[in-house]
Parts: structure tokens; C-alpha cells; sequence
């Protein structure tokens, strides 16, 4: 990678057109080392799939959400443009989600998610209780419309898909009925430094603005890899349906998404 030294070479911009807010990147008082607003856009490749409702019921134990569908989201989404990893050029995540409901809100949660980025990482688990753990990846689009691509932790691998168009395949989606869910919901955890437990834990939900295209139905092929350190083969989901889905809009901030501290639960 190319060592930025010009003050003035658009590739400083560490962010893009975001800046820290002020006292930001010290602590205290305020210490996130990212901007709160983000930007860009989004081709995501949507599996959804079938899992045994224990299996989930148990990941989500220590949550006080109910569980609204046995459905369970595989999303493969690639993030060209994002202001956080402007150096990169894009970001990657792999959201594993479930709708629940919880005080009103009709949501998700999700279960599993990996992010290529430090700054996605840092900033989904500081500010929102994200499950987002550190990830390599490929999302290789060709000319024919398909997709390929992998997910590997450290170098274990955990996750190899492949998407090809079919619109006669059905589109599925995360829950029968009209209504999806909307935004993302989560119990945010702060780890106790004297002992294995939790000092801090609160409710947080966001909603960020995302206007996907029609879905374009496919045919998905999803294996996904044994790993003690993160058990997500052990979901043992069987696959309905797939799909094509991109965003050009995909953002975060106080201005354009819905925030929100919804309950303090610890202590």
C-alpha cells in the first residue's frame, strides 16, 4: 500500500468527508476514533435459509427478544466506497440475522457478523453491541451476474457461497407477509476487567437509511466450514432461497438514521 505524504492527496481524507467530533479520539471524555457519520454503497447477496428454532433460541438466551420466524439471513455484503475504509476501498460484512420483536419494534438481531474493516468493527460493537468479529473475504461479481466468494477468519475458513441468477427461482424473504422488519437491534455488552462477566449491558436499536432494489432472485449454494472459535456451521441451516440485492444509499449519523438507547439492563 502506498504511503500517503502530501497534505493536500484526497487519499489523507483518513475518512472520506467525515471528521471527528470534537474530543473525539481521546478518553475521556468521549472516545470513539471514528466519525459517527459513514457513507456508501451496497451489493449484498442474500441467502435465506431455515434453522432449527434451539438453536437459535439458545444463542439468544441472554437477550430479553422474542424470536419472530425460524428464518435465519446469510447476507454477503460488499461496500464500495465506505468512508471508513477509504484506504481499502470498500468494506465487507457477513450478517447472520434473525428478526425479533421487542418494546414495538419489529427488528433484527444478528447472531453472527464479521467485518473486514477495524474501524466497522470498533465502532458496531462500541456504540451498538454488534457480534462483529475481524474477517478476510472474496465477492467476485462476473459478467454473467454471478457471484462467488469466501470468508475466512485469521485464515480458517468459515464460509464459501455462490449466487447465480434464475428469475424463475422464488424470492424468500426473512418473514411472510407485507411487513419486514426494520433496523437492528441488540443488548450491548461492556466486559467486567476483574472476572469472566458482564459490568455494563443496555439495549440499543438503529435504523440506517437503506433504499435496496428489487430483489433479483438466484440459486445459492452456501457451505459453511467447523470452527471452535466460531461455531456458525453449527447452525446446520437449510437453504429456500436467494437473492440479488444493491443500495445506493447506506449511511450512518445522528442527521439520517434513527438511534436510539432503548433500556439499561446492567446494572
Amino acid at each position: 500500500m502506498a504511503v500517503v505524504t502530501d497534505p493536500n492527496d484526497p487519499r489523507g481524507r483518513m475518512f472520506g468527508p467525515y471528521r471527528l467530533k470534537p474530543n473525539s479520539g481521546v478518553n475521556p471524555p468521549y472516545s470513539p476514533a471514528y466519525p459517527v457519520e459513514w457513507g456508501c454503497t451496497l451489493r449484498t447477496v442474500e441467502v435465506m435459509t431455515r434453522v432449527a428454532p434451539g438453536k437459535v433460541a439458545a444463542l439468544l438466551a441472554d437477550t430479553p427478544f422474542e424470536i419472530a420466524s425460524d428464518r435465519v439471513a446469510f447476507r454477503f455484503m460488499r461496500s464500495p466506497g465506505h468512508s471508513l475504509a477509504v484506504h481499502a476501498g470498500e468494506m465487507f460484512d457477513l450478517m447472520v440475522s434473525v428478526p425479533v420483536r421487542y418494546k414495538g419494534l419489529f427488528t433484527e438481531t444478528h447472531i453472527f457478523m464479521y467485518c473486514s474493516d477495524p474501524m466497522g468493527i470498533c465502532a458496531g460493537r462500541e456504540v451498538f453491541g454488534y457480534t462483529k468479529k475481524d474477517t478476510n473475504y472474496a465477492f467476485d461479481e462476473h459478467p454473467d451476474g454471478s457471484i462467488t466468494g469466501w470468508v475466512r477468519r485469521r485464515g480458517i475458513p468459515l464460509a464459501d457461497f455462490s449466487f447465480t441468477p434464475d428469475s424463475s427461482a422464488p424470492v424468500i424473504r426473512i418473514v411472510d407477509g407485507d411487513e419486514l422488519p426494520a433496523g437492528e437491534i441488540h443488548v450491548r455488552r461492556l466486559p467486567d476487567p476483574e472476572r469472566l462477566a458482564t459490568a455494563y449491558a443496555d439495549v440499543v436499536y438503529r435504523r440506517t437509511p437503506l433504499k435496496y432494489s428489487k430483489p433479483a432472485p438466484g440459486r445459492a449454494t452456501m457451505t459453511l466450514h467447523a470452527s471452535a472459535y466460531d461455531p456458525i456451521a453449527d447452525l446446520d441451516p437449510e437453504i429456500l432461497g436467494a437473492h440479488f440485492m444493491v443500495s445506493d444509499v447506506y449511511g450512518g449519523g445522528f442527521e439520517v438514521e434513527d438511534r436510539r438507547l432503548i433500556e439499561r439492563l446492567i446494572p
